[in-house]
């Protein structure tokens, strides 16, 4: 059972998996899960981004669906569309937790009080989060992936996420083309 008296100083276990269902244990709309089901055997990317579309017009608020579309753009390296669809998945799950829509708001607070049921939620929106900021770096804007990555870092002393090597591999390319335009 998850200690209920974590503190500051004994800051809460990211990866702790005890309790709570996964994104994924949501169900669908079956007419959702079909479209799902179609996008996952479609013979081409066209197809495939057709289904999501429609799943995405059927069910916008079923993390089933954001996880599929943000899949879908990465995978196919259309890392711009893929940004948009991270923050839809981390402000669904912020609606599920109860916490502000900007994660610039978000605090260790915030972090400390969500336990048991909720933390696979939390964690979903963390790996969101550096999703996003890993987006932004694949896209060369290191400077807009710093402060989630710093915000990750505050909120996981740990590193259970293993953000800190992104973080330092973001400044060093800042810094790579500061040095580059001087």
């Amino acid at each position: 059972m998850p200690d209920e008296t974590a503190t500051l100083s004994t800051p809460r276990d990211l990866l702790d998996f005890e309790g709570g269902a996964l994104y994924f244990n949501e169900e669908p709309s079956p007419e959702a899960a079909l479209l799902l089901d179609r996008a996952s055997r479609a013979p081409s990317p066209k197809l495939r981004d057709e289904a999501l579309n429609e799943a995405e017009q059927l069910a916008p608020d079923d993390l089933n669906v954001i996880v599929a579309l943000y899949r879908h753009y990465y995978f196919m390296q259309a890392f711009e569309e893929a940004l948009p669809i991270a923050d839809r998945a981390m402000s669904e799950a912020a609606k599920r937790l109860n916490l502000a829509a900007d994660w610039h708001l978000l605090t260790m607070s915030d972090v400390e009080k969500t336990g048991g049921e909720a933390m696979p939620m939390l964690r979903f929106y963390l790996w969101a989060l550096k999703g996003r900021a890993y987006l932004l770096m694949r896209l060369e804007r290191f400077e807009d992936a710093l402060a989630p990555l710093e915000k990750l870092v505050e909120l996981d002393h740990a590193n259970r996420l293993n953000c800190k090597p992104l973080l330092e591999l973001t400044r060093e390319r800042m810094a790579d083309l500061k040095g580059a335009t001087v």
